[in-house]
């Protein structure tokens, strides 16, 4: 297994890896270390079935199974399809439903999560991914920014949060689903679990609130810190090729898609298959149970 660091703020590239393959504890810690180190993988290269995309997704934490149920796959219902081929996929409102920078799942209480998809299709332009990384835009806030949202919360909610003119709205619920969502709350500057560095938190797209602020100032400052977080120098993005499995640390990322047209034909179709881990991978879970027995 090679592993080599991606062009821009954040990110690796992982060659060599067999994910059909069980991974060992030796190559599982790598990945890990890796995951937690760059915050976003490229695992290139692979063909797999469902299940075995699964297992494989299994080692990041447990499932969310999806909400979205018209979109996930019918006997796979934590696998969420994204893209532009299929039903309500074909649609602007699904296609770009994801185009705005967000965190997922931020309204949810166990938000130290995995989110990763598997391409099926790839289109030849467009329907990128960009990722900005949150602890070096928060490392390099000024001091006063960082008194200022030092314990301040804000509540997350899907749909939240306010887009830029060039960002589009979260893809619409059918009746339903939004009432399974819960309302989250959530620290402005946050520190991981695993590696105890701290970095902003979804600043942007679920917002609803800032404790403390006016609506006034809470958008003022919200818009600060995304546009802050945006910044090309925290920035990588990744173009998709059939079989990329791309994996990313929720905690310590915002990530937007880039919009997509319509499929008129093969190199114009985008289909990805999304699943979404709750907790933290296994192998540092088992560590944590083991330490807390140990104590």
């Amino acid at each position: 297994m090679q592993i080599t660091p991606l062009d821009g703020a954040l990110g690796a590239e992982i060659e060599g890896l067999d994910l059909k393959q069980p991974l060992d504890q030796a190559t599982l810690q790598e990945l890990v270390d890796a995951y937690l180190h760059h915050k976003l993988l490229v695992i290139r290269g692979q063909d797999l079935t469902m299940p075995a995309y699964e297992a494989f997704a299994r080692h990041w934490g447990d499932f969310y199974i999806e909400t979205y149920d018209n979109l996930a796959m019918p006997e796979h219902p934590a696998i969420m399809e994204v893209g532009n081929v299929g039903g309500v996929l074909e649609t602007a409102d699904y296609r770009n439903g994801a185009a705005f920078w967000h965190t997922d799942r931020a309204y949810a209480d166990d938000c130290n999560a995995a989110t990763m998809l598997y391409c099926i299709h790839a289109p030849a332009s467009g329907g990128e991914t960009h990722f900005c990384d949150l602890v070096a835009a928060y490392d390099a806030l000024d001091e006063e920014t960082k008194q200022r949202i030092e314990g301040v919360h804000a509540t997350h909610r899907y749909g939240g949060g306010e887009r830029e003119e060039w960002e589009y709205e979260v893809h619409p619920m059918v009746p339903g689903q939004e009432e399974k969502l819960p309302v989250g709350r959530q620290p402005l500057a946050r520190k991981h679990s695993a590696t105890g560095k701290t970095g902003l938190y979804s600043v942007a797209g679920t917002w609803h609130e800032v404790e403390g602020h006016t609506r006034e100032e809470a958008s003022a400052l919200m818009r600060v810190l995304k546009l802050h977080a945006i910044k090309p120098e925290f920035v990588t993005t990744h173009r998709y090729a059939v079989g990329d499995v791309v994996l990313w640390d929720n905690t310590q990322t915002l990530h937007a898609a880039e919009p997509i047209g319509p499929a008129v034909d093969e190199s114009t179709k985008r289909l990805l298959r999304r699943i979404v881990c709750a907790g933290l991978p296994s192998i540092l879970r088992d560590r944590s149970e083991e330490r807390s027995k140990a104590h």
